[in-house]
This record gives structure tokens, sequence and C-alpha cells, in this order.
């Protein structure tokens, strides 16, 4: 087990305590990145360290999550304090305007091979995105997609990062669960949905309430991946435990339903999403409308 002195040694406090300072000054930058630093090499303090600053800062603005790892974010003034788990601990001080305009820049590339884009959407700055504290303000996305390979691509990656990242999201307490659903735009008909929970895993959810056009024979729904229905909830079910395998598997599934389902990604929209019940999930890194 870990002493305290252990722990201590390990979390550069001068720096977070530097970092806490400059952020609560106010004092306004020029747009260049005014600290980067390493806390601590081990990630595993990560929540210690985001707990040592909200005691002092308050209640963070936002988390996010990529494939950096989380980052947690304290916005005030001019100013833009990040704390980030990576292979370390980091934390970096910015102005506000200047990483909103240089992130929203990347977003709005997109991701593809063309000058300026991001070769993957790992490359991202982040997949996903809560806001907790404050309104929950306009988010810059990638463009959407008429591409479902391109669709499907982005769904792997943001549940790869869900699979792992939810499970420290709640064990700091945070947040226990992430959902979503993805709607026919002209119908305005809901499709399916998605539920990763912390605890529980992931579980998809098949609209078939038998009064729509499209009445899936079962047998061929149980050849697409799908599980089982209930009736109570008048959609078909398919669950995951964390794996190697659940983000492809849980993607290929998505794509090829609303492959069957709709003309093309661009009829397609996210609707409903949600943490822990709350409309302050936010997806750019997924090339939908919403």
């Amino acid at each position: 087990m870990i002493s305290n002195a252990e722990a201590m040694e390990a979390v550069d406090s001068d720096l977070i305590a530097s970092g806490i300072d400059d952020l609560l000054s106010g004092k306004p930058l020029d747009g260049t990145l005014a600290m980067s630093q390493p806390i601590s090499p081990d990630r595993t303090y990560f929540t210690d360290i985001v707990n040592k600053v909200e005691s002092q800062v308050g209640p963070p603005d936002l988390y996010a999550g990529g494939a950096a790892g989380v980052l947690v974010r304290w916005r005030h003034g001019p100013n833009t304090l990040t704390v980030t788990q990576e292979q370390q601990v980091t934390m970096s001080l910015r102005s506000s305007a200047s990483l909103d305009a240089a992130e929203a820049t990347a977003f709005r590339s997109g991701v593809g091979t063309r000058p300026g884009q991001s070769p993957s959407y790992l490359e991202l700055p982040y997949l996903w995105q809560v806001v907790r504290r404050g309104p929950a303000l306009e988010q810059p996305s990638v463009p959407p997609t008429s591409d479902w390979d391109q669709l499907e691509q982005s769904l792997r990656c943001l549940l790869e990062l869900w699979v792992e990242q939810t499970k420290l999201l709640h064990e700091a307490g945070w947040c226990d669960e992430v959902a979503f659903d993805v709607t026919e735009q002209v119908s305005g008909d809901r499709i399916l949905g998605l539920l990763q929970n912390a605890e529980d895993g992931l579980a998809l959810f098949l609209h078939d309430d038998r009064a729509t056009t499209a009445k899936p024979e079962p047998d061929a729904v149980e050849a697409r991946g799908w599980q089982h229905r209930v009736h109570q909830l008048q959609a078909w079910i398919a669950s995951f435990e964390p794996g190697p395998d659940t983000a492809e598997t849980t993607a290929g599934i998505i794509v090829r339903e609303l492959r069957l389902r709709a003309a093309a990604p661009l009829s397609v929209s996210l609707t409903a999403l949600s943490s822990n019940g709350e409309n302050r999930l936010q997806l750019p890194g997924v090339p939908l409308k919403n």
C-alpha cells in the first residue's frame, strides 16, 4: 500500500499550486501555451489531483475524452486550466479564446486526407464531452458524413474510449452512464439507442413498435446481432460486457441497422444525448447531425 508521504512525492504539488494561482489571477495570456507540465508520472493519481484542484477552484466546467485520455477543465476569467490523464498526469494553462479556436478548427476541418484534416478520429482533440457546470454551450463538431464506413470508424473509436473512460468517470463519482439515440430526420422515428453504463457495460436498443412499415422478422434480427426482444420496451436488445471486440462489434451492428433503415448517414441524426439522464453530453467526434 502506498503511504501518504509516497503519494505526495508522486505528485508535484508546487506545479499544481502554481497552475491554480495563475488561473485565479485572471492574467490575460497572449494565446501561447502558458504552461504544460507533467505533475505526476503515475496516471493513477489523476482523480486525487483533480479533487485537489476542485477543492480550491470549485467544480470543473467540463470533462472530455480522447485517445490521449480523460481531460478535465476549469474556466476562470479569460483562461482555461486543463488536467489530463495521459500516460502521466499533465496540467496546462491556456487562453480560452485561443484554445477554443484551435479545437474548433480541428473539428470543423474533419477527418480525412485533405490538408488540415485529422488522419483519424482518434487524432481529434476529444470525441465526447460532458458539460458539468454552466450552460451546455454549442460545441463545434466534425462535419456530417455521407460515408457509412467513416461513420462506423468514428463510432468504433468513440466506443473504444467509452469502455475504459466511463470506468474512470464512475470511480471519480462524476458519471455512471452516457446515452444517445439515432433518429430518422424526416419521419422523426427513433431507430436505435445506445446506453453505456460503467457497471453494467454497453447496451443497444432497436426500436420495434410493430406499427412502422419495417416489421423485422425475429430470425433476421437475431442474425444481425440482436439478442432478444423486450415487449414492454417495444425494442430488441443487444448487451455487451467490456472486451477487446466490444467497440468493433457494437459499431458494426449500429451501422448495419442504419443502412437497412436510412438512405444515407445524412438522413439520420443524434438525439436524446444524456449523461446521468441530463442533457449535457456532446459528441463532437461523431459525424452525424445533432
